[in-house]
């Protein structure tokens, strides 16, 4: 008898599990930075629903825009780390205190347009994995946003005209770039520029033309000046616990998905940035470029900047620009 009820339950085993497998899927929530309406995010948006379909709904990737889980961008690589969260988008200027190597693409000056900025990160890429390794995660794409300039009521055409602005940055490298040049910088969410410069405590503000047309700079401000600093990187990290879990085919469909969403992001910035300089043109919004003689002097402003960062960011970092000037001929 006892045979009989063994042989009956395993073979309901076999008829359930493969209903059970069909049924089973991942889910991860996702981590943005931007509103839902930004190319970032919607980008992020094509990419999970791709991945769900390519794997069949295994895995599903629900994302939540703005910021909303809480988290704050400088705690992203070790919430990543941590399995606070399974995946994120990581801008690599946001977490160099805990990784100043990431802040690579983050430096100004060093590239000003965006082939040269994705060549710059093709050759830090193995630098980048080796050390997200030891943060527990890897890059699944990256994305860029279009170079940043600087947005004021004034025109600016030398460094001596940037001193006594009060601008709002982003990053560690608008506080820098704002304490050698005589600008008060402050670094502070997008959410609060706009009452910021309604109240008078701001009068300029560093930032890409799409960000420029999201937050309608041509109401308060009148010149944007492509000094182009930067061009801000974003990778998509996953937590490594949670990506050795999936099955070796989900993560081979994931992957090839990645490889195309990359491609297609580093792409539609520069799309964005022609669209985006068209609208603030559109609404009265000055475009000033970069004479060669205010280039000069931007340039060695970016030296002194680098200088001092290469020194916490060590001799890989070295290693990769070394490279680059000589692929660029710098």
């Amino acid at each position: 008898m006892k045979s009989i009820v063994v042989w009956v339950v395993a073979l309901l085993l076999l008829v359930i599990a493969p209903f059970h497998e069909a049924s089973a899927k991942t889910v991860w929530h996702m981590h943005l930075n931007y509103p839902a309406g930004n190319f970032h995010s919607q980008g992020a948006q094509r990419f999970a629903d791709r991945v769900k379909a390519a794997t069949g709904g295994e895995l599903e990737i629900v994302l939540h825009p703005g910021s909303s889980l809480g988290f704050k961008g400088p705690e992203l690589l070790r919430s990543v780390a941590d399995g606070q969260l399974s995946i994120a988008e990581i801008p690599t200027g946001m977490v160099e205190g805990d990784a100043p190597i990431l802040a690579l693409t983050a430096q100004p000056f060093i590239s000003t347009n965006n082939f040269e900025q994705r060549l710059l990160y093709q050759l830090a890429k193995s630098v980048y994995k080796k050390t997200l390794k030891k943060f527990n995660q890897m890059t699944l794409y990256t994305s860029v946003w279009p170079f940043s300039g600087i947005y004021t009521q004034r025109p600016i055409h030398s460094v001596a005209d940037l001193k006594g602005l009060k601008m709002r940055v982003y990053d560690g490298t608008g506080l820098a770039f704002g304490k050698l040049t005589g600008i008060a910088a402050r670094k502070m969410p997008f959410s609060e520029v706009y009452p910021a410069m309604k109240a008078g405590l701001l009068d300029s503000m560093y930032t890409s033309s799409v960000s420029g047309v999201d937050a309608k700079s041509w109401e308060v401000l009148k010149y944007f000046t492509r000094i182009n600093i930067l061009g801000p990187v974003n990778m998509v990290n996953v937590n490594l616990e949670a990506w050795n879990k999936l099955p070796t085919e989900v993560q081979g469909q994931v992957l090839e998905v990645a490889t195309q969403m990359e491609d297609e992001m580093w792409n539609l910035a520069g799309d964005m940035d022609r669209t985006s300089l068209a609208t603030l043109k559109k609404n009265g919004m000055n475009i000033l470029e970069v004479d060669k003689k205010f280039r000069a002097e931007l340039n060695a402003v970016g030296k002194k900047l680098r200088g001092a960062w290469f020194k916490k960011a060590g001799a890989d970092a070295e290693a990769v620009l070394q490279q680059y000037n000589k692929i660029t001929g710098r």
